[in-house]
């Protein structure tokens, strides 16, 4: 029998360390609807999740030494584009010391929800959310299998806020898309933006010059390989707005785009040979039932990039169809669009080739866009898009 999550050392460790420095902390999310629905940790969820009031970050990040070297932290960055929360950082994942974040059995969510006023603010990996501050101001004691553990005030109306009717198991509900917390657009609108912060891996280019040259003839490529075997595909993203607008590719982009419909990414899996030598194939995988299949995209790296590793590739994003619609993941964000840009397709002559776009192209990339026409390199995929099916950023 799987043991209860509440009850494995990480946790046990974690609630006596912010129990000993005086860190107020309750269960919160999927956690705590599955404690108060069920009486015990949601079967499928392999974290746990609970909050602390942001103003006790700095107090926190700093007893990392009181949880090494069993776990370490992963400080969690806002991707919302907003000025919603005080610093950047919306969470903290406590993981067991050498487990990669992404690959974790198991691991503890403690995300950061600040006071403003009457309210508590957060932001849950990009969407802004926020609840009444009576919820937190102070804290409840629900006892299970003999244990105490705190949980927000007027419980059963906090996940009502939340989940709506959250005492009937929903087999489909997205955090960013059906949370109730989700802050409306109008005022979401009137939040100043802010630029996003990443942390690039590797040395980037742009497709300027030899590095131009260059990815036109691997797009050429792949093109010949997919069409040779009969892979539906189109141009997609920022390698399709270049294209369409200015005849060629952005020289600020770093790499090109296709779409495949998902149905296929097995077959291109088995076509490794096939790319092979002038390409390695990698395969991201994903877990989300915002898509029926496990794979997000393929990234097509030449030996060279391997080699000195800079951002110098191709990706084929999976596209998959449910009912009318076309669902995605690019950069963590999940995308949707209408089944009638992919279902057929439209030509576009480039290099001396007709290659495969979207049909209604133009209005395609309006939707991804807005004004395509107009050139902005500042372009955030992950949070400017209009095929991005979140809320509240």
């Amino acid at each position: 029998m799987k043991k209860d999550l509440l009850q494995k050392k990480m946790f046990k460790d974690t609630m006596r360390i912010l129990n000993k420095h005086h860190i107020p902390f309750w269960l919160d999310s999927g956690t705590l609807l599955g404690i108060i629905r069920d009486k015990k940790c949601i079967i499928r969820h392999k974290n746990i999740d609970i909050a602390i009031p942001g103003k006790y970050y700095e107090k926190f990040i700093n007893l990392q030494k009181e949880f090494s070297p069993k776990y370490r932290f992963k400080e969690m960055l806002d991707r919302s584009g907003r000025i919603w929360i005080d610093g950047n950082v919306t969470r903290i994942k406590i993981l067991k010391y050498f487990e990669k974040h992404r690959n974790a059995s198991s691991y503890i969510n403690v995300s950061l929800k600040f006071k403003k006023e009457d309210k508590y603010r957060w932001v849950d990996k990009r969407s802004c959310k926020w609840v009444d501050s009576h919820f937190f101001d102070s804290l409840d004691k629900i006892s299970i299998q003999e244990n105490e553990y705190p949980v927000p005030s007027d419980v059963k109306n906090y996940l009502k806020l939340r989940y709506g009717n959250w005492k009937s198991p929903q087999k489909y509900w997205i955090s960013g898309i059906h949370d109730n917390s989700i802050v409306e657009d109008k005022v979401i609108k009137k939040i100043p933006a802010k630029k996003r912060i990443r942390k690039p891996k590797k040395k980037r280019i742009e497709l300027k010059g030899k590095y131009r040259k260059r990815m036109k003839k691997m797009v050429l490529d792949v093109i010949d390989i997919l069409e040779k075997n009969n892979i539906p595909y189109w141009l997609d993203e920022g390698t399709l707005l270049g294209i369409v607008r200015d005849g060629d590719l952005l020289p600020w982009d770093h790499d090109a785009d296709f779409g495949v419909p998902g149905e296929y990414a097995q077959e291109i899996l088995k076509l490794k040979s096939k790319f092979f030598p002038k390409f390695f194939v990698k395969k991201n995988k994903t877990k989300s039932i915002w898509m029926p299949g496990n794979i997000r995209s393929i990234k097509l790296k030449t030996p060279f990039e391997r080699l000195v590793r800079i951002n110098f590739h191709i990706d084929l994003f999976f596209k998959y169809k449910i009912d009318n619609s076309y669902h995605w993941i690019i950069m963590n964000a999940l995308k949707h669009a209408d089944s009638r840009f992919f279902d057929k397709l439209d030509t576009i002559t480039w290099e001396g080739r007709e290659v495969k776009i979207p049909s209604h192209v133009e209005e395609y990339l309006e939707l991804n866009y807005g004004d395509w026409r107009t050139p902005d390199p500042d372009f955030d995929p992950s949070v400017d898009s209009g095929t991005i099916a979140e809320k509240g950023f």
